[in-house]
């Protein structure tokens, strides 16, 4: 079966010769090129900071009294 049959050949290259090229401008509706989540990660990361820092300021005044005798 690696022989082609001669029909076949000549339908697939008029097929190649008189196919559509695509569009070089896209019509319609496109979706937007975004590049990631960028504000929700930078806001996930301060408020992670932030937690951080006010669970390090209170265990290291003893705002919880977690070190009383």
């Amino acid at each position: 079966m690696s022989e082609k049959d001669p029909k076949e050949e000549k339908y697939m290259k008029e097929n190649k010769d008189t196919m559509q090229r695509p569009p070089v401008q896209k019509e319609g509706l496109q979706e937007p090129r975004t590049t990631g989540y960028r504000p929700v990660q930078i806001g996930i990361v301060v408020f992670a900071i932030i937690v951080i820092a006010i669970i390090i300021w209170g265990i290291s005044s003893n705002m919880w009294g977690l070190f009383s005798n």
